[in-house]
């Protein structure tokens, strides 16, 4: 089962992979020794897919007007997730993403669902945001405080 902000994803037989990639990158040029760039975690992806039976159109719709959602700045809704697999993931929130496809089942009467979800504010975004503001607090703007010491000393001076 899973949940976007509140409301439970519909039909049967639902299924959540959640997963990310451990970024790297290969430095080891000719040589015979391994050595790696740890490039950092990316942001987890949940892939669901679930069956909504043909007599439940409304709750497949409910579901494609969820993936379409925009906020009031035209960017894509970001959904709090409650699913046992993105909570082991840490995946909080989460926004619709790539492709939402709908396969029609003739034998079982239903629709195979399946839509991705991409995490936001991962936990390595959050520890750079948090990097980032310490380091904005910690510096000072040099330009800006070299020119007012300048400003101050032609004001100072009497002269034509």
């Amino acid at each position: 089962m899973i949940t976007l902000d509140g409301w439970e994803v519909p039909g049967y037989e639902t299924k959540v992979k959640c997963g990310f990639k451990l970024a790297g990158e290969d430095l080891s040029g000719a040589g015979s020794f391994l050595i790696n760039a740890d490039n950092g975690i990316k942001a987890a992806i949940l892939t669901v897919t679930t069956k909504v039976p043909f007599v439940d159109v409304s709750k497949l719709e409910e579901l494609v007007t969820k993936a379409k959602a925009l906020d009031e700045n035209g960017a894509r809704v970001p959904y709090t997730i409650n699913s046992d697999v993105a909570s082991a993931f840490k995946v909080r929130k989460a926004k619709f993403d790539g492709e939402v496809l709908a396969t029609e089942e003739d034998d079982v009467k239903a629709w195979t669902i399946a839509f991705k979800l991409t995490e936001l504010l991962s936990k390595s975004e959050r520890e750079q945001q948090q990097l980032d503001a310490t380091a904005v607090s910690n510096t000072q703007s040099v330009s800006s405080d070299g020119h007012n010491a300048v400003q101050d000393k032609f004001t100072e001076q009497d002269g034509p």
